[in-house]
């Protein structure tokens, strides 16, 4: 495989991410979206491995939705707008990879959601949505916290502070529509205490074309031995996308 590292300046704002070329000339690829204050080596084995079995893989980090983001924009100006203007142009840049034939999202809990938001705004340009354990219970979850409170400037969470447009924004977010109509493959733990179980189960009854996977056992955050299978899941997905055409 080849690896490539890439810088994107889009909006005002840098976001950087590394490129995984399998050994074919043709490919799909994966874009990656992390989870909250993750970043861009939290799916490096998963990319490696989609692209030891002919699959391109595009991983990045969220402009300032990690501590560790380098790009220096404020983790506080970080909403889930910037982070799906972030997706948005990473996926631009999937699609220049010299192979690439069709492009597949996978997200992870927040990265899920903002996943999911971008693929109703943009689900033409995709094959398919991979969600793991996706956080759309961010808009309730802030709705109920902040309910007759104000909002302050900052507010610190696990470990990475956020700012006032954040919240604003996700207490203002009307509930997803699902009108993506594309293959949707989600995978959940029934031992998940960040995100209940039952807003996937309400996302793969409100897709036309999903599919849902319970992990026993599995919490927020998913065991070695559970993300492996998830590696399976998702080869075996886009696998099947592909060959239906």
């Amino acid at each position: 495989m080849k690896i490539q590292t890439f810088t994107i300046a889009h909006d005002g704002r840098t976001t950087a991410g590394v490129k995984y070329f399998p050994e074919r000339e043709r490919f799909p690829v994966v874009v990656f979206a992390h989870g909250y204050n993750g970043e861009a080596r939290d799916f490096e084995p998963f990319a490696r491995f989609l692209a030891e079995n002919g699959i391109g893989a595009v991983t990045f980090t969220f402009s300032g939705g990690s501590t560790r983001d380098e790009s220096g924009f404020l983790t506080t100006d970080m909403t889930l707008s910037t982070e799906q203007e972030d997706l948005a142009a990473v996926m631009g840049e999937a699609k220049q990879m010299a192979g690439a034939e069709a492009i597949f999202l996978f997200g992870g809990s927040q990265g899920g959601f903002v996943s999911a938001l971008v693929a109703e705004k943009r689900g033409e340009e995709i094959a398919g949505l991979m969600l793991l354990y996706p956080a759309f219970c961010i808009p309730d979850d802030w709705r109920r916290r902040f309910c007759g409170q104000e909002i302050p400037a900052t507010l610190e969470l696990w470990g990475m502070t956020l700012g006032q447009g954040y919240f604003q924004e996700a207490c203002a977010l009307s509930p997803l529509r699902y009108c993506y109509q594309g293959p949707v493959l989600i995978m959940h733990g029934d031992e998940d205490k960040v995100v209940a179980l039952s807003y996937s189960e309400k996302a793969a009854k409100g897709y036309q074309n999903a599919e849902i996977e319970v992990f026993a056992g599995e919490g927020h955050g998913f065991s070695e031995a559970g993300m492996h299978r998830v590696e399976g899941m998702a080869l075996s997905f886009v696998r099947r996308v592909l060959a239906r055409g």
